[in-house]
């Protein structure tokens, strides 16, 4: 490949920050034609309930369209958009915003942040809005153009729904902007960590969704006292009232549900349906279950679990405290839970092994798409392949990758980012136009390029979704 000659596109004034957008000639392509040419729903008001049932089959290998190496330190987050896949790379000073083509992996353009950003969201029309530490960045999807919006410091996560209302968190409050940046509220949640929130905007339903963990203490069988750490989703409406919620249970009903909970990630399908993910510090867990006040047989474990399980690697047994990840679809105005799972590495003698979360995304179909780190070994890993090629041995923490098909009954992939084993995480994941993306840290050991520089901290990977 001809490596393009970048031109300065325009340097811009915000805030007092400066930044940079360079752009090359040409514009992204998938499939032959224009990604702006792709018609898909980014948002869609209703659910698409035939996600529920739709079936997946699993393959051991998993054919990229591309993967590229990205300029910078750390990769942050992806989002994919009409004009391609935008990750977002920090650097000793600042950040990079790279729009990459997914079925060439071209970097088409690239804009240079001075301030570190922790989160981007895609309005799915033309607007990308960044948490960075500068406070909220907005930029225009298509050219990477500044944008004028509400101010806010000390963000980390960000939303932003079709219409443009943006929900942020900064510290443990919860920030609501209307499309005009008139704030509609901010509220204080009394948990031990606020992590992350989601806006939806749709005529009389409207919510904003916030996940989060406190920390508590419960009395156990044996009458001692305990830590514990409880997860819980819930959902606000434009005025801040919490409307319903899942989990966040009484600490005196715990009981047979020690294990630590966290609540890390919540996002809106392309399907129409709310997905949550989090950790549990193994399987007798309140995750077990359907997110509403337990009953007595859930309080002690002695009913059969919400969880689809399908194998060895999703079944309960024999976890020890190892952090697993737990993810669900929830219907979104109704606050239940539909589908949800565990999914996690066995070591050997089969005793559960780490897998922490990254990040998830779901496709149109229902396909849930996650990315994070996994301890030894995910399933079939001896006979995983990355178009054709085997994976690299395992070297210590897998860049994992898992697309699990729409009625949570297979997994469509698993797999391992790299080509010579090492240790990493896939950070960032994304779906729709047609494609997959998963963003990977690289700490040791190397990922498949299609095209471009071999060598990185920073990797873009993509195959086709259906």
């Amino acid at each position: 490949m001809t490596t393009p000659l970048f031109r300065a596109a325009n340097v811009l004034t915000a805030l007092g920050i400066v930044f940079s957008v360079f752009a090359c000639a040409s514009e992204p392509v998938a499939n032959g034609q224009s990604l702006a040419q792709t018609k898909e729903n980014e948002f869609a008001c209703d659910w698409d309930e035939s996600a529920t049932t739709r079936a997946g089959a699993y393959s051991a290998n998993v054919d990229l369209t591309a993967s590229v190496a990205l300029p910078g330190e750390t990769g942050v987050d992806v989002v994919m958009t009409q004009q391609g896949s935008i990750a977002a790379v920090n650097t000793e000073n600042g950040a990079l915003m790279h729009w990459v083509d997914p079925a060439t992996g071209e970097i088409s353009r690239t804009v240079e942040l001075p301030s570190r950003v922790s989160d981007v969201a895609f309005d799915g029309g033309g607007q990308l809005v960044l948490a960075a530490e500068a406070g909220i960045i907005y930029l225009d999807a298509a050219t990477g153009a500044r944008l004028e919006g509400a101010s806010l410091t000390g963000v980390k996560r960000i939303a932003i729904a079709p219409d443009g209302h943006i929900a942020a968190i900064a510290g443990n409050i919860v920030h609501l902007f209307d499309p005009n940046g008139r704030e509609l509220f901010s509220k204080q949640r009394d948990y031990t960590g606020v992590t992350d929130v989601e806006v939806r905007s749709c005529d009389d339903q409207q919510f904003v969704y916030v996940t989060s963990f406190r920390n508590s203490t419960f009395t156990d069988l044996n009458d001692r006292r305990n830590p514990v750490q409880i997860a819980r989703l819930e959902a606000m409406d434009f005025t801040g009232d919490v409307q319903w919620s899942l989990f966040g249970d009484s600490a005196e009903t715990i009981k047979q549900n020690v294990a630590d909970t966290r609540l890390y990630r919540v996002t809106l399908g392309h399907d129409g349906y709310l997905y949550i993910a989090g950790e549990s510090a193994g399987t007798a867990t309140i995750f077990r279950w359907r997110g509403e006040p337990m009953s007595e047989a859930e309080q002690l474990g002695q009913t059969d679990p919400f969880l689809s399980r399908i194998d060895p690697y999703s079944r309960l047994h024999n976890s020890g405290a190892a952090h697993l990840p737990y993810y669900a679809r929830v219907h979104p105005t109704e606050g239940r839970l539909v589908n949800a799972q565990m999914s996690f590495p066995r070591k050997s003698d089969t005793k559960a092994n780490a897998m922490r979360l990254g990040d998830i995304a779901a496709s149109e179909d229902g396909t849930l798409y996650f990315g994070g780190a996994a301890s030894a070994s995910i399933a079939n890993r001896e006979n995983l392949t990355l178009n054709g090629v085997s994976v690299g041995g395992y070297g210590g923490r897998d860049r994992a990758w898992m697309a699990i098909a729409p009625d949570f009954q297979a997994r469509k992939f698993w797999t391992e980012l790299a080509e010579e084993g090492g240790k990493g995480i896939v950070r960032g994941v994304d779906a729709g136009y047609g494609y997959s993306a998963g963003l990977s840290n690289v700490e040791s050991g190397t990922v498949p390029v299609t095209t471009g520089e071999e060598t990185g901290s920073v990797f873009l990977s993509f195959t086709a979704s259906e």
